[in-house]
């Protein structure tokens, strides 16, 4: 945290410094009048991918708050999450999306975000967002808590219930299919035979209750298993 002076106090006053991912100039521009209004004195750092954001990352060591959209043109924010950890950033992470998709609120949560924000939000949701976060909570909208608990209570333990079904080959061969790949192409690249892919493309289409090798893809998708 860095300071600047108030001279009407004759006194210095910290100065906040928020790193804000998006590359939407518009809306770039949008949070940082948000943020002019809630943290005073402010700093707003912008980048408007991943490569400005880590580069930001490595470079402030003051930061005090890190807002990151999901979708970026070079990365997405989960994975900036990610690498946003592995520097050892302290900073709390608020995750923002223009969907409200609560596998990737849960994923986000799970990778220790401090918030999540929809980009719809106005002032009020920021304020309560940074007041929340500074007492040591997690913020969530409060209909998006509800919906990610029941989420949680339904969708999540099924996943859990399909991934320990999903051995390490069964995921290879669905990684593979998910490209493309034929049976005997399968069959090259692992090194097992065609009857063994058979049989695992089988087992994955009853695991993930699916009618085709297409609809399998789409259903591992769907539950976030493969991207």
């Amino acid at each position: 945290m860095t300071y600047i002076l108030d001279n009407k106090q004759n006194r210095q006053q910290p100065q906040t410094t928020v790193l804000v991912i998006d590359d939407h100039p518009v809306f770039q521009d949008g949070i940082s009048v948000i943020l002019d209004a809630l943290l005073a004195p402010v700093e707003i750092i912008q980048a408007l991918n991943a490569k400005e954001a880590f580069a930001h990352a490595n470079s402030r060591a003051d930061l005090d708050w890190i807002f990151v959209d999901y979708q970026l043109p070079d990365s997405d924010g989960l994975s900036i999450i990610k690498e946003l950890n592995t520097l050892m950033i302290t900073a709390p992470i608020v995750m923002m999306s223009g969907v409200d998709d609560l596998e990737l609120v849960s994923k986000a949560l799970k990778l220790g975000v401090s918030g999540f924000i929809h980009k719809t939000g106005g002032k009020m949701i920021f304020k309560d967002c940074l007041e929340t976060i500074e007492q040591g909570k997690v913020y969530l909208p409060t209909d998006t808590r509800v919906r990610l608990e029941h989420y949680q209570q339904t969708v999540g333990k099924q996943n859990e219930a399909i991934m320990k079904q999903l051995s390490t080959r069964r995921m290879d061969v669905l990684l593979l299919v998910a490209e493309g790949y034929s049976n005997q192409e399968i069959a090259g690249s692992l090194s097992i035979s065609e009857a063994t892919v058979k049989s695992h493309v089988s087992a994955l289409m009853s695991i993930l209750d699916a009618d085709s090798r297409y609809h399998c893809v789409a259903e591992a998708r769907k539950l976030g298993l493969i991207k």
